[in-house]
């Protein structure tokens, strides 16, 4: 499974096939949160950054 996290309209997102997904933090946080967020959420999953 494949996981992108994306900055969209303010606030990170995680896009996951075609699904986009709304994560609870702002874009101005770091991006490290939503990577920990992603990892929990989804274990396994390979994880790509885009801006």
């Amino acid at each position: 499974m494949n996981v992108v996290i994306r900055k969209l309209n303010g606030l990170w997102h995680l896009i996951i096939g075609s699904c986009q997904i709304r994560t609870p933090f702002l874009e101005t946080q770091d991006r490290e949160l939503v990577v920990q967020y992603a990892r929990r959420a989804y274990p396994g999953a390979r994880i790509f950054e885009r801006d």
